[in-house]
């Protein structure tokens, strides 16, 4: 397509690499970047090449931050007690908008995925398990260091937790409570509209009232 000028059809091509971005959309997003002030696009620039120069990866949790340990890391009013278990950084994000969780986390960086080529190798499996002997050693009083999986319910995210689960066991057995968070029905749906497999997941894990 000669018609397009080359710079527009290179960029256009990058953008259609990145997760969500079809053909259509990665035009648009060129042509709108082509419109920007001079000045704006170097600041974009800018933010780009800021993405490997400025953000590192936290050595005790894995999150992406601008400081290593990072800032939930270094944060002495964040609980010990508690280590959360997440698959990549947005689910880390996504916890702390609620505003409910207190403890720690780690990052394993995926999840297991035969398809995708994903095994146990690419888990920052080595990561974790000192991560949790660092926070073994702060328990007090006989009392266990508690791991939360929040990891997606899907076969993936099972097979994940399945795999972290036997390795925390072989290095730690009981020094530490296994949890996972609860998988149910959300709120505001009725319950002819749930999956099978979401409403057998909501009677397992049912409450007292």
């Amino acid at each position: 397509m000669g018609v397009i000028p080359k710079s527009l059809k290179t960029l256009t091509l990058e953008l259609q690499r990145l997760p969500g971005i079809g053909p259509k959309s990665a035009r648009r997003i060129a042509y709108f970047l082509f419109t920007l002030p001079e000045e704006r696009l170097n600041f974009l620039g800018e933010a780009f090449q800021g993405l490997k120069k400025n953000v590192t990866t936290c050595d005790f949790c894995k999150m992406l931050s601008d400081t290593n340990p990072c800032e939930l890391c270094g944060d002495p009013g964040r609980e010990d007690t508690t280590l959360c278990i997440v698959a990549d950084h947005m689910d880390v994000y996504a916890i702390e908008r609620t505003a409910g969780y207190k403890g720690r986390y780690f990052v394993l960086g995926g999840l297991l995925s035969p398809v995708k080529g994903h095994g146990p190798s690419d888990l920052a499996i080595e990561g974790m398990l000192k991560r949790v002997h660092q926070l073994i050693k702060k328990q007090r009083g006989g009392s266990k260091l508690e791991i939360i999986f929040a990891l997606s319910p899907t076969t993936e995210g099972q097979t994940t937790a399945l795999y972290v689960k036997e390795e925390l066991l072989r290095e730690y057995g009981n020094q530490v409570d296994l949890s996972r968070v609860a998988v149910g029905i959300s709120v505001g749906t009725d319950i002819d509209y749930v999956d099978t497999y979401t409403l057998q997941e909501a009677i397992k894990g049912r409450s007292s009232l």
